[in-house]
């Protein structure tokens, strides 16, 4: 009988030594695709070994017990100022935010006070509080979508029906006296694309003064909140700068140089997080007010966190972002050399998002294949409500990775459509 490799699926009733444990996990563990050369993942990879020493000295910390460890509430409210200023705040005494498992957490309690905020409004006007609605683009992370079912509200979803185009008119005629906000993104996930966020500012204060009412907007810049911080132009207004940005969310564990999962929720003025919705709780021997999802939550991201900004500070944060940035212009312009493939991101972020020039010239299965015999995992996929035929690909260019892995990437990408190419023909 062939011996099983891996551990049992039921549990065990004696158990194994630590080491045994340890190495059948790993060589099972051995069958997965090498996270370094995940080309679609935003997350964080690598961390400073002094980080990694923080992280493991911290794992049994469990976050929520501030009355035992008040210290490390002190570093997280201290993240919250710090990250206020990075976004702009207009008033640095009335912040409020809050460390989340990741962005997605942060947007369903982002929209949670956006829906609040309404509610509260239409009471105190007497209007009738009917079912509230949420706009948003059909581009937006999912998580959208889960809040709209989980919290009962309206999806209104706006389809994006071209790779470069906004549908501002489309959502500017879905707002009504019921939504609750209108989502924007900096940064999307498929193509890393930035909302015009000023002029949809602009475009809803107009709304907001013809109709009395007190729509506002949320920022998802899970990709982008630790990126356009520290690009050289900061002439695009996209963060509270913007009066009608109320709250905005970023993730610690892509561009903010952390491991996976530290997301955070920054609202523009302690005003916009309703106190109806801070929980006070004496489970551990002290009250503690929580605005969470989950109770419970791991320290050792939060304080790698803390320990990335200030290892890296501005200089340092700048001099990653701008190499991932000049790496990704590599890329794009070495894909564009080649005549096989056509650049469709913006340029902004270091995230590189290209599709085949010409539609059925190989079969990106087969492509998508090939690079990973090279190790190479590359992410294929088409943006909902969108009806172009080719299916978009994404590197996402990380702290990492150098220009030299960019040209052995770059020279796998065209060897593999060439070989494909060549048998197609």
């Amino acid at each position: 009988m062939k011996k099983n490799n891996h551990l049992p699926n039921t549990f065990p009733e004696k158990g194994n030594k630590a080491a045994k444990v340890y190495n059948k996990i790993c060589l099972e563990l051995a069958m997965d695709g090498n996270v370094h050369l995940d080309l679609g993942s935003f997350s964080t990879t690598i961390m400073n070994s002094y980080a990694d020493k923080l992280i493991i000295e911290q794992l049994g910390k469990n976050f929520i017990d501030y009355g035992e460890y008040g210290q490390t509430k002190k570093i997280h409210d201290r993240i919250i100022a710090i990250l206020s200023g990075l976004l702009n705040a207009p008033n640095s005494k009335s912040i409020n935010g809050t460390a989340t498992l990741g962005s997605s957490e942060a947007i369903h309690l982002a929209l949670l006070s956006h829906k609040w905020n309404w509610k509260k409004r239409q009471q105190s006007l007497n209007l009738n509080t009917t079912k509230p609605n949420i706009v948003y683009t059909s581009n937006a992370h999912v998580c959208w979508d889960k809040f709209a079912l989980y919290f009962d509200v309206e999806p209104r979803k706006i389809a994006i029906s071209s790779l470069h185009a906004y549908p501002m008119d489309e959502i500017l005629k879905n707002i009504d006296e019921n939504t609750i906000c209108v989502g924007a993104i900096a940064g999307n996930t498929y193509t890393g694309s930035i909302d015009p966020i000023e002029e949809l500012n602009t475009k809803i204060l107009e709304i907001n003064s013809q109709n009395n009412w007190d729509v506002g907007i949320h920022v998802d810049a899970a990709i982008s909140g630790f990126v356009l911080p520290f690009l050289k132009s900061q002439e695009m207004q996209w963060d509270f700068r913007l009066s009608l940005v109320r709250s905005i969310n970023l993730s610690g564990h892509k561009f903010g140089l952390v491991y996976p999962g530290i997301g955070w929720l920054i609202f523009r003025d302690a005003f916009f997080l309703p106190k109806d919705l801070i929980f006070s709780s004496h489970y551990l021997g002290k009250q503690i007010e929580t605005y969470t999802l989950n109770y419970s939550k791991g320290a050792s991201m939060i304080l790698a966190q803390y320990f990335s900004i200030h290892q890296h500070g501005t200089f340092g944060y700048k001099k990653i972002i701008r190499s991932c940035c000049n790496t990704a212009e590599i890329i794009r312009e070495r894909l564009r050399q080649s005549n096989y493939f056509e650049i469709v991101d913006e340029g902004i972020l270091p995230v590189v998002v290209f599709k085949l020039k010409t539609t059925g010239s190989v079969d990106l299965y087969k492509f998508q294949l090939h690079l990973k015999a090279k190790n190479w995992m590359l992410p294929l996929y088409a943006i909902p409500g969108n009806f172009e035929p080719n299916k978009l690909m994404r590197i996402v260019v990380k702290g990492n990775f150098n220009p030299a892995m960019a040209t052995q990437l770059c020279d796998d990408l065209i060897s593999v459509f060439q070989k494909l190419n060549n048998y197609r023909l």
